[in-house]
């Protein structure tokens, strides 16, 4: 450990985002930063991740938005908030319905929505209920303007100019104008990211471009939801591997579990222990961690058997370490923040934020 790090007290630990990691306390809930001292003491009853320079917070007399010196800057008239993106942040009335508002606390958008996802690139999903009671998914703008129809059964936002939607239990995608672009055929489809998404059809996975031609076969039993550093996870025959963007094996299939890259480093599970390989499959931190989460922002959680906690950066060197045991905590957005998932470091959920 650095001289100048700080060992933490906690009981729930966060991935590192926009140079913060939120921490849990009996007390409350904070915010650290990546030399381990406390920048946000931990008073809060809720703490959103630093997004646009701000986060959401919520206690018991006051709910709204603090800096990152943890000053509360915006305090709201709203029973939730969220955080903010593009400039705009969601807010729940009295009512659950979801509008809303720019940094200035002025609502722009109403309160009308049954759930919203988040702005990117202009537009962000909004869902209402139908005659029915099913929820209905579309885009508006930052006029509020409806641009994509409410008609779709899920969304996802916006991932380079294509949006992975489902109708009649089928995945597809649609451009911004609300055209579609790859055809309703298939089981699930991830994100486009790095121009490619990939897809399953008939208990296979395989990888489209964005215009929807398969450019790795549906040959695998399962794969990740997106490239990530430019390769892409992917299992064959109960062994996990890694295939690059032209569908060569890069990374043999010998891991019984392998994590995404993230800052060129992945975890992979040797035995029963957790160590780190690079892109030339190479160990670079030796499977000496019972539990592992992954890299990001340079640093990663880790837990060695027998031993406390702490954060690692990319040559496996302690930075923050942490007194007590633990659980790793992330959040899972699907429209809103949906829930709060309490999972052991090495049960990766896929990032959906």
């Amino acid at each position: 450990m650095n001289e100048n790090d700080k060992p933490i007290s906690y009981l729930f630990a966060f991935d590192f985002s926009n140079g913060a990691v939120q921490i849990a306390r009996q007390s409350g809930m904070g915010f650290a930063d990546k030399r381990g001292e406390m920048t946000v003491p931990c008073v809060y009853k809720t703490a959103y991740p630093f997004m646009d320079d701000c986060a959401y917070v919520a206690k018991k007399n006051y709910r709204g938005y603090i800096n990152k010196a943890g000053q509360e800057i915006l305090s709201i008239p709203y029973a939730e908030g969220d955080f903010f993106s593009e400039g705009l942040a969601a807010v729940m009335d009295d009512n659950r319905k979801w509008g809303f508002i720019d940094k200035t606390g002025k609502l722009v958008i109403s309160c009308e929505y049954d759930d919203v996802n988040w702005f990117i690139d202009g537009l962000c999903g909004v869902f209402k209920a139908d005659n029915d009671g099913n929820l209905k998914g579309g885009f508006i703008d930052r006029d509020g303007k409806v641009v994509v129809s409410l008609i779709y059964d899920d969304i996802v936002t916006y991932s380079e100019g294509l949006a992975s939607v489902i109708k009649d239990g089928k995945h597809g995608c649609i451009d911004k104008a609300g055209n579609e672009v790859i055809p309703f055929i298939y089981d699930d489809l991830g994100d486009c990211k790095e121009g490619l998404l990939c897809a399953q059809k008939e208990e296979k996975w395989g990888v489209l471009d964005k215009t929807g031609n398969v450019v790795i076969p549906f040959v695998y039993e399962d794969m990740s939801l997106a490239f990530s550093d430019g390769l892409l996870v992917v299992e064959k025959d109960g062994k996990d591997g890694c295939i690059d963007r032209d569908g060569n094996v890069v990374i043999p299939f010998e891991y019984a579990s392998l994590n995404d890259f993230s800052c060129g480093l992945a975890a992979v599970k040797i035995g029963k222990l957790w160590g780190f390989i690079n892109k030339e499959n190479r160990m670079v931190v030796a499977p000496e961690y019972e539990k592992v989460g992954r890299f990001s922002e340079g640093l990663a959680f880790v837990k060695p058997k027998g031993r406390r906690a702490y954060y690692i950066d990319t040559n496996n060197v302690v930075n923050i370490v942490l007194r007590k045991e633990y659980t790793i905590i992330e959040k899972i957005k699907l429209g809103v923040f949906a829930a709060i998932a309490l999972v052991a470091i090495g049960v990766l959920i896929k990032e959906l934020i």
